[in-house]
C-alpha cells in the first residue's frame, strides 16, 4: 500500500442525540467507532490520521443536539489512548446535511490531510482492514471519492451514487465543485416553504421527508463533468455488516422516511444539474461496474 506513505486521510463521524436518554447510546457507538478506527493498520500505518465528531448543535434545524452529547463524549475520549487525534466540535451554524460536512472537510484540510472519510457510526462494523484496502486501492488507480455499498443501499450505491453513510472524498477535487452544496441543507424547522417529496416504503406505506438531503448527488455530477470522465469507485464489502439503528421510534421513523424516499430526493437534485440519474452512473470507473 503506497497512498498512505504519500497521502493522509481523516474520519468524519456526525452525532446528535435530540433526547436525554439517547445520548449514553450515541455515545457508545462513537466511541465503538473511534475504537475500530484506530486499530485500523495497512501497509504499517495507521490509516487514520485524524477524527473529527461533530456534533449538531444548531436549534435552528430539526436534528439538534439535546446539549449534553459533547460533554459526554469528552470525558470518554479523555480516556482513550489515541486522544490527541480525536476532535469534538460543536457545529452551532449549519445543518447536518451540508454545513456539518463542508466544516469537518475544511478542518481537516486545514490539517493537511488529502482525503476524508465520511462514515455512520451505525456502520462502524465494515470498518475492516479487507473493506478499508479496497477503498484505498480505488483511490489509487485515480477515483475521486469511493464507497462501500452498505447492504440497504447497495443497489443505488453500485450505479454511482455514493451515500456519505460510508465514503472517502478526495478533498481538493471536492472542493473544486463547490463541496456540499448548500441548496441540499436541511431547511429550518420555521420554513414555511420548505418541499417535501413522498416516497414509499415497505414498512410502512406512504412516507415523506422534506426535499433536502442526499448532499453527495451534486458533488457526484459536477465530479464528473468538471473531471471529464468516470471518476467513482462503489465498492462492494469484502466483509458484510449490519446497519445499527436507534430502537427509539422516532428516530426509527426518520429513518424509514429518509430511506423510502431517497430515490425520488436523488432525482430532484440531478434534475437541478440538468441530467439524469443514469448520468452518475457513467462516472463509474470501469473496473468498478457491476457486470
Amino acid at each position: 500500500m503506497t497512498l498512505l506513505d504519500q497521502k493522509r486521510l481523516g474520519l468524519i463521524l456526525r452525532v446528535f442525540s435530540p433526547k436525554a436518554e439517547l445520548v449514553e447510546k450515541s455515545v457508545q457507538q462513537i466511541v465503538e467507532t473511534i475504537d475500530l478506527a484506530g486499530k485500523l493498520i495497512i501497509g504499517g500505518r495507521q490509516v487514520f490520521s485524524r477524527i473529527d465528531i461533530l456534533v449538531s448543535a444548531d436549534n435552528r434545524y430539526g436534528d439538534t443536539d439535546c446539549g449534553l452529547t459533547r460533554e459526554a463524549l469528552l470525558k470518554k475520549i479523555d480516556q482513550l489512548i489515541n486522544k490527541n487525534k480525536i476532535y469534538v466540535t460543536e457545529i452551532s451554524h449549519g445543518d447536518i446535511y451540508c454545513g456539518m460536512l463542508n466544516r469537518g472537510v475544511a478542518d481537516q484540510m486545514l490539517y493537511g490531510l488529502e482525503f476524508s472519510m465520511i462514515l455512520s457510526s451505525g456502520v462502524k462494523d465494515y470498518l475492516t482492514f479487507e473493506n478499508m484496502t479496497a477503498m484505498l486501492e480505488a483511490l489509487e488507480r485515480g477515483a475521486r471519492v469511493t464507497g462501500l455499498a452498505i447492504t440497504e443501499l447497495a443497489p443505488s450505491i453500485l450505479e454511482g451514487r455514493i451515500a456519505n453513510t460510508c465514503a472517502i472524498w478526495d478533498n481538493i477535487s471536492l472542493m473544486t465543485v463547490n463541496g456540499f452544496d448548500l441548496r441540499a441543507a436541511k431547511p429550518l424547522k420555521d420554513d414555511r416553504l420548505a418541499n417535501y417529496v413522498r416516497g414509499w416504503s415497505l414498512e410502512k406505506g406512504e412516507v415523506f421527508y422534506h426535499a433536502a438531503g442526499v448532499e453527495e448527488i451534486l458533488p457526484l455530477i459536477r465530479l464528473i463533468k468538471h473531471f471529464g470522465g468516470p471518476c467513482i469507485a462503489p465498492i462492494l464489502p469484502v466483509t458484510g455488516a449490519r446497519w445499527e439503528v436507534s430502537d427509539d421510534p422516532d428516530v426509527q421513523k426518520r429513518e424509514i422516511n429518509k430511506l423510502g424516499t431517497k430515490f425520488e430526493r436523488q432525482m430532484r437534485w440531478a434534475v437541478m444539474e440538468d441530467v439524469d440519474l443514469s448520468f452518475i452512473k457513467g462516472g463509474v470507473m470501469p473496473e468498478y461496474r457491476v457486470k
